[in-house]
């Protein structure tokens, strides 16, 4: 991957980078100057150096450019002989000047092209973990899908298997659907209920223990309430051991009445 604005690496604004680069420039001819009486006429720019070394790393290599100039003017100016002017140079000025810049610049190249691959390195880095983190978050919503459907799947398993023993369903807290077992166990000759006509088919004793575990809210998919029930309104009426099952089924409450099995 090749990161195109590599050369956006600096961190700082141009005031503060100005600023920054002007201290370390007088920094350097203060420590020079002070060191004038004991290393004349010896390494006029040495300091120089360290100081434009320093802005390119902290700056970048504009900067480090303006201050070589400024530095092998400040340089020659007060720490070359003859002092305080500009000329003539000599042989060994000359070379002085040229070591100076050679080394500088060679430097401040170096170091913008360290400076831009390190940056180049961490915008991949960071790419990278983004990507990553984009892959993790996408890979736990295909598990999260995955297992919703693994959960409806295994409901429609569940009752395609068993759908002999199904009494009645109800979906979504909505009127119930009445399966043929309902109206073998009830023995009644009507084939369509309107509304809760099927509820005067329910035992009055065991008609408030069926609608309570139907109203209750799902709190955990695969949930199942064993009662008895009698299909029927006579005293003498069989009680049936049912279940009744409570999942979660395409985000809404499903409910499964089915006669219990023995066990």
């Amino acid at each position: 991957m090749r990161i195109q604005n590599s050369k956006s690496w600096v961190t700082y604004s141009f005031g503060d980078a100005l600023l920054g680069s002007s201290v370390l420039l007088l920094i350097a001819f203060i420590v020079r100057y002070v060191l004038q009486t004991l290393i004349e006429p010896y390494a006029p720019f040495h300091f120089f150096i360290v100081a434009c070394l320093f802005i390119a790393y902290l700056y970048g290599y504009r900067l480090a450019l303006v201050a070589t100039l400024i530095s092998a003017f400040l340089g020659s100016f007060f720490f070359v002989k003859p002092y305080f002017t500009l000329g003539p140079a000599s042989v060994t000025d000359a070379i002085q000047f040229l070591n100076f810049a050679s080394v500088t610049l060679i430097s401040i190249f170096i170091i913008e092209k360290l400076q831009r691959t390190v940056y180049a390195r961490q915008m991949v880095l960071k790419i990278m973990k983004s990507r990553h983190k984009i892959s993790l978050h996408r890979e736990n919503d295909r598990i999260y899908f995955s297992k919703k459907e693994s959960e409806a799947w295994a409901i429609l398993e569940e009752m395609l298997t068993s759908f002999d023993d199904i009494v009645l369903l109800q979906f979504d807290g909505a009127s119930v659907k009445l399966e043929p077992l309902f109206f073998a166990l009830t023995k009644t000759t009507q084939s369509v209920f309107k509304g809760i006509e099927w509820q005067a088919q329910i035992h009055p004793d065991d008609l408030a223990m069926l609608m309570t575990n139907l109203e209750q809210p799902v709190v955990k998919s695969g949930d199942a309430s064993l009662f008895t029930c009698r299909f029927s309104i006579q005293a003498d009426a069989v009680p049936y051991k049912v279940q009744l099952d409570s999942f979660v089924f395409l985000g809404k409450p499903l409910k499964i009445l089915r006669l219990a099995k023995d066990e």
